[in-house]
Parts: C-alpha cells; sequence; structure tokens
C-alpha cells in the first residue's frame, strides 16, 4: 500500500522519523535502563519464528531506540491498545493460515490507531488508501469510511499481504510491496537480480527500504517492553471488555445512546468508522462494537421489531427505561479470582472466562505469556447485564395539513404566540428521500438536510415524516 513521507514519528513513523531520531537524544532523561546494544542484537536473534530476518543497522537501531529510548510515552500508548486490537488481529490471521507476528505491522502503519491519517490520505489501523481500499471491498462515502472499521480494514489488510506473499513467497518482499506497491518491489528484484530484500534494498525508495527495518523494530518493541521498563497505558474497562454484532438497518449513535445508556463518545470511539453518528442500511451488514455490559440492551431493542426508522419519531425525543443500577463509571465492573489448574494456558483460561489472554495479562501485569499452578489471575467482569425496555408509544400529535403533491407549498412554518422557531417542517407525502425532496423543491440544499435531520440521503422515508428544512 502506498505511504508516503512526512508521517509523524510513531503514529506514522516512516517520513521524518529518522530526522527526530538525531535530535530527541539531547532530551532524553537516564530514567530508564541503558541501552545495550549487543543485548539488543541477542534478543533479536532469539525471538522464535522471526517473520522476516532480524539485521541490525543503524536504521533498525534507531526505530528501537525510538520506541525505548526516545519517545517511552507513545510507545506506552501503543502497548495499551494491544488489548483492544491484537485479539482482533490474531483471530483473522489464525482464520487465514497467516503468521501470528503480522499483527505487529499495524503498529508500523498506525500506532494501533484507527483514526490515523496520513499526508496523502492513507487512512485507518492498515492505512489503505481509498483506491485501495475500495479494490479490496471497503465502503468509502459521506457516512463510513471503513478503512477505519477495525473487522473490516483487517479482513482487506489479510487479503492484500496475502496476495503479496503469494507472489514472492518471501514475507519481507509481501512487506515491501504493501508499503510501495508491488511494481516496485519487482523493478527493485529485476535490478538487484535477487530476491533477497537487504540485497534489493538500496534500489527501492527511501520509505519503503526502511519499511522492513521499522517492522524489525516493532516487533523489539512488543517482545521486549518489560525489559525496558515500559508500562502499556491500558484503556478503561468499557473499551476493553466489548462485543461486536452485524446491524443491517439504518440506526443512529444517538438512538444507541438511548438504549444502551453510553454516552455518544464512548459509542463513537469504539465505532469509528461512522462519520456522521449514524449506522446506514446496508444488506451486507456495518459491525457495531459495544460494551458487553450493554449489548444484551441493543439485542432487547432489536427483538422489539422497533427498527431506527424516521418514522419512528415517538421514540427520539421520548424518555427510555434501562434496567441498569446507579453505580458509578469507576463500579461497573466487578473483580474477580481464577486458580489456575494444572496444565492450563491463558489462551485455554481465556477462553473458558470469555476473555483474550490479552486482557488477563494486562489485568494481572503478567511478565510471561504463561500461567503458573495454583496462581490467581484477577477477572474482571460486568457488574450486571444492562437491559432495555421502552415506554409506552406516546399519544401521536394530529398530523400536520399538507398538501397532496411534492411542492415547496408543503413546507409549514412552526411558531407560537412568543416566538418563530429557526427551522421549518416539510411533510413527506410518499415514500421518497432526501435526495427526491431536495430535488423537487428550489434551492433546498441536500448536504443542509442531512445535517439537520442527521438521515442518509436514500434513506427511504414515511408519509407523513417531519423534516427539519432550513427557514430561508
Amino acid at each position: 500500500m502506498e505511504l508516503h513521507s512526512l508521517r509523524k514519528t510513531f503514529s506514522l513513523p516512516l517520513g521524518i522519523a529518522l530526522l527526530f531520531l538525531f535530535f530527541q537524544p539531547l532530551l532524553a532523561k537516564e530514567t530508564y535502563p541503558e541501552y545495550d546494544e549487543q543485548t539488543v542484537i541477542d534478543r533479536l536473534k532469539a525471538i522464535e519464528n522471526p517473520l522476516v530476518e532480524h539485521q541490525y543497522n543503524s536504521v533498525v537501531k534507531g526505530y528501537i531506540k525510538g520506541y525505548v529510548v526516545w519517545n517511552r510515552e507513545k510507545a506506552e500508548g501503543i502497548l495499551g491498545r494491544t488489548v483492544l486490537y491484537f485479539p482482533l488481529f490474531e483471530d483473522y490471521l489464525e482464520k487465514n493460515n497467516l503468521p501470528e507476528k503480522l499483527k505487529y505491522l499495524s503498529v508500523v502503519e498506525s500506532a494501533l490507531n484507527p483514526h490515523a491519517t496520513s499526508p496523502v490520505g492513507a487512512v485507518g489501523l492498515w492505512q489503505f488508501m481509498p483506491e485501495t481500499g475500495k479494490e479490496y471491498g471497503l465502503e468509502i462515502d459521506d457516512f463510513v469510511d471503513e478503512r477505519r472499521d477495525p473487522n473490516k480494514s483487517t479482513q482487506a489488510a489479510i487479503q492484500y499481504l496475502s496476495r503479496q506473499f503469494d507472489k514472492y513467497d518471501d514475507w519481507a518482499l509481501a512487506l515491501a510491496a504493501y508499503n510501495g506497491g508491488s511494481g516496485r518491489v519487482s523493478r527493485a528484484i529485476k535490478r538487484g537480480r535477487s530476491k533477497n530484500f537487504w540485497r534489493i534494498r538500496r534500489y527501492l525508495p527511501r520509505e519503503t527500504r526502511n519499511y522492513v527495518p521499522a517492522f524489525i523494530a516493532a516487533t523489539y518493541l512488543m517482545e521486549y517492553y518489560k525489559e525496558h521498563e515500559i508500562v502499556p497505558n491500558y484503556p478503561p474497562l468499557d473499551l476493553q471488555i466489548t462485543e461486536t454484532i452485524q446491524v443491517y438497518d439504518y440506526i443512529s449513535f444517538y438512538r444507541i445512546a438511548q438504549v444502551t445508556g453510553l454516552s455518544m463518545e464512548a459509542i463513537e470511539s469504539l465505532n469509528p468508522a461512522y462519520k456522521r453518528g449514524i449506522i446506514p442500511e446496508s444488506s451486507d451488514g456495518h459491525y457495531l462494537i459495544l460494551p458487553r455490559r450493554v449489548m444484551q440492551a441493543f439485542r432487547d431493542y432489536l427483538d422489539t421489531n422497533r427498527p431506527d426508522y424516521p418514522g419512528d419519531d415517538f421514540f427520539n425525543d421520548s424518555p427510555v427505561t434501562i434496567e441498569q443500577s446507579k453505580a458509578g463509571n469507576n463500579e461497573k465492573y466487578v473483580r474477580t479470582t481464577y486458580t489456575v489448574k494444572k496444565g492450563e494456558s491463558l489462551q485455554q483460561i481465556a477462553e473458558a472466562l470469555n476473555c483474550s489472554a490479552h486482557q488477563i495479562i494486562a489485568w494481572n501485569h503478567l511478565e510471561a505469556n504463561e500461567a503458573r499452578e495454583g496462581q490467581k489471575l484477577i477477572i474482571f467482569r460486568p457488574r450486571e447485564i444492562v437491559r432495555f425496555n421502552p415506554l409506552e408509544k406516546m399519544t401521536e400529535l394530529p398530523p400536520l395539513p399538507s398538501s397532496t403533491t411534492l411542492e415547496p407549498a408543503s413546507v409549514e412554518q412552526t411558531s407560537t404566540e412568543d416566538h418563530d422557531f429557526e427551522h421549518l417542517l416539510y411533510v413527506v407525502q410518499r415514500k421518497e428521500t432526501l435526495e427526491d425532496i431536495s430535488r423537487a423543491i428550489p434551492g433546498l440544499s441536500l448536504p443542509d438536510l442531512i445535517d439537520l435531520n442527521r438521515i442518509p440521503p436514500n434513506e427511504k422515508l414515511k408519509p407523513g415524516h417531519c423534516l427539519k428544512v432550513p427557514k430561508n
């Protein structure tokens, strides 16, 4: 995939990162273990099942020191986000029979930040350009950018990487092709008369020739951060303990907040692919991620057969009852303990307890990815599972007067004796969309309609539904 220079160090590390590395030593403080070069080399050699040949050179050294010496705070943030995304990556990689260490590539690409954006428009955890994203089935429009969707972007990245490996049968070359494109890699192979990345490296663009060294450094960070006394900065439990569901009908984040009691900020944080706070209708389904403690409430809502349709207006402005305790944000989870039995692995324990091995490691600050017989592990569980019960439907107001044809006359001004409101109301006449209405009424802007009503332009509206329209 096409990634360019001028990235910010470690969030987009391959551009001005090297310049940063030259100046950062002046700011470094000796509050961490000394960087011993031979020890680092020995550790790189000791990594099991390396994805690429772990050469150590000045570029690799610069990237490693950037993580463990000069920019430790950012490294802590990256490590903290592994608990959110690595279990997802590992699941998809295993299903596709790909090496688990490919998960480290997203560290190089985006520092595990789904909002990461390069100056040339590459976006998301895996930094897809728009054209490449669409080629691999990612939806990108005014409402959705699936390059930011953790599930769909990971599926697309795996397809892309699989294609490159099938072509070169070498992961170093496949990674280089992911960054710079297969055309550049093939030309470098031809010029260098070799299929060894390190031999053809000088024939590649600067960013691509530094890409595999950056991957080696990311691998080192993930494998040895504890030896450098770097402490991951983990996100709140509500962002860690989640479930995913596919949604096929239109629904707004506002409705989800009503049903679950979550804040809009929490919903947006877990679902970065949606640009306007709505999930559009899709026959293929869109992914929705929510904290596990509230997912049952959302399923309850779906079971009521009340799709989040604009015609269901009584629900938008009426309160919602949620069966939940009055516990504060810090009391929504209970801390329990689990005693490790003989022969159990962390993965087995995680599967039995419906969590991930990464979560167990995070919650217990484990020094190794292994469990000992008799060891007591801290496990967090939701204090209660939130349920949803809607209030009775409110009494419907008499319909507003409207004409029988779609004309400007069907726009009615709403007012009281004391003041006029800022908007007018348009009464929908038949099954039509915002696009239909904007075309039928001269001077009515489709973007204004979308922003005022938070409805996709192609969403079918029911007769009698009232839309806000600009007063002018």
